[in-house]
């Protein structure tokens, strides 16, 4: 499944980051490893000698994809992301904070150190911002929190005292109940409304 992603962080080319990521041990990038993303948070609390307001699932290594597309020769590397399911208003001050937190720019420092020596190295290597970008591969065990809010068990109606407790089966059932039982117009695999 594929996602939109805001982000607060910096660009950087893949060549840059894999050689970064070659000097510290670690694999090459490619989809659904975490390593990467511990290394990050280990670097970031590392240089700011401090682990307390730093979140490490905010440290990632994101690439842009599509389906039918080369890969990318971008990655942005981030302290702050969010996904966009369907739509989202995103709280700047709570989601993305503008303030870069301690050792970040110790590791985009370092990171950027790599570009020397390399011919691929990008016109805005380093550059930080707020980006949005899409991809098919968000490194990590992560699921958008609203699909993660469907998957509770058990779900329930908001209109009556049905419960629905099928393991993998209970968000289709409500949904189903809500039709047939209070006339509700949705869908069983409906868009999250915020």
């Amino acid at each position: 499944m594929g996602s939109t992603i805001i982000l607060c962080g910096f660009k950087v080319s893949v060549a840059v980051l894999d050689a970064f990521l070659a000097a510290n041990g670690v694999d090459e990038t490619h989809p659904d490893k975490d390593p990467i993303s511990v290394l990050l948070y280990t670097k970031i609390t590392e240089a700011a000698d401090v682990t307390v307001g730093i979140d490490k699932n905010r440290c990632r290594v994101m690439i842009p994809s599509r389906e039918g597309n080369n890969d990318s020769f971008v990655a942005y590397v981030t302290y702050a992301w969010v996904t966009v399911y369907a739509h989202r208003e995103p709280l700047l001050e709570n989601d993305l904070p503008m303030e870069i937190p301690k050792g970040f720019e110790e590791l985009r420092e370092e990171i950027l150190s790599f570009a020397n020596n390399s011919d691929d190295k990008i016109a805005d290597e380093g550059k930080m911002g707020l980006f949005v970008m899409y991809t098919y591969g968000v490194r990590g065990l992560y699921v958008p929190k609203e699909v993660a809010e469907r998957a509770k068990v058990p779900q329930y109606c908001d209109r009556c005292d049905a419960v629905f407790d099928n393991p993998h089966q209970e968000y289709t059932e409500r949904q189903r109940h809500r039709k047939a039982v209070h006339g509700c117009r949705e869908g069983t695999n409906r868009l999250p409304e915020a």
